[in-house]
């Protein structure tokens, strides 16, 4: 009787035709202890969410603290010029009403090219603040000499209604609108028109004095011309106070706290001016 041989496959045989079983993934490392890393780079780490923020002169920003020095800078340089002129008139008066008239139409040149350039020049505003002190100066000392004390209240009254105006704008009882700046165009306008007219027709001799000594209801006309200089002065301030504030809330560089210091300073200057002709009349 035959025996029947077994048909059996080998393991490796009968396991080639099923799929392939992947095979497992290997396990992860774990994460290196704390000493593996870098002690500086740990140091970099907990200084970074340990620190304090960057703020706005990190990152390049305009400051109030920025205005306040290159205003002080400014007027330092105003201050300085002032004295020049104020020498030369006390060591000749010839030369002190030369260096007035050289201070005031540098000064107009001069802030004619900061006001219209693009590009904010520091050198260019301390050229300003030199050039119309020495102006200033000597101005101020002929003032002085026709009347006694002018000067001094003429800076005590400037200072006081720049303080007025900037107390009054930071705790919010005036705010800056176009409807008030339009009024302050159309106001400086007219008043520059005022003034020159009245200077041609004195000049020429179709006046023999200037229109400020009519009297309206017995008041001098220049009178209430000059009220309404200081009024347009602080009116101005407002404004003043209102871009350097729009500046440091939009982050505006810090280059531009000297276009706000110069705007500053020509109103500050301007109604400086004005005061000394507010009281000249007053005096007279």
């Amino acid at each position: 009787m035959e025996r029947h041989h077994s048909c059996r496959l080998p393991d490796h045989a009968r396991l080639r035709g099923r799929p392939r079983i992947a095979d497992p993934a290997p396990a992860r490392k774990p994460p290196p202890p704390s000493s593996a890393y870098n002690p500086a780079d740990i140091e970099a780490m907990e200084h970074a969410y340990t620190g304090a923020p960057a703020d706005a002169v990190d990152r390049g920003q305009m400051t109030y603290d920025d205005v306040i020095i290159k205003t002080a800078i400014s007027l330092g340089a105003v201050i300085l010029g002032a004295a020049l002129g104020w020498f030369l008139f006390a060591l000749n008066p010839a030369f002190g009403l030369a260096a007035m008239a050289v201070g005031f139409l540098g000064g107009f040149v001069l802030a004619m090219v900061n006001i219209f350039s693009r590009t904010i020049r520091p050198a260019l505003v301390l050229a300003y603040a030199l050039v119309e002190g020495l102006a200033l100066g000597a101005l101020s000392a002929v003032m002085e000499l026709a009347y006694p004390g002018v000067v001094i209240q003429a800076l005590l009254a400037t200072a006081a209604v720049f303080t007025v105006t900037l107390v009054l704008f930071s705790s919010g009882k005036v705010r800056n609108s176009p409807k008030l700046m339009r009024f302050m165009l159309i106001g400086m306008v007219g008043l520059i028109v005022y003034r020159l007219l009245n200077m041609v027709l004195v000049w020429t001799g179709v006046l023999s004095t200037s229109v400020d000594n009519m009297r309206i209801m017995g008041i001098p006309l220049g009178l209430a011309v000059g009220v309404f200089a200081v009024i347009l002065g602080a009116i101005s301030l407002i404004g003043d106070f209102d871009q350097i504030q729009q500046g440091v809330r939009a982050g505006a560089p810090a280059k531009f706290a000297w276009a706000c210091a110069f705007g500053l300073m020509v109103t500050i200057i301007w109604m400086y001016t004005e005061m000394l002709r507010l009281l000249a009349i007053l005096r007279d």
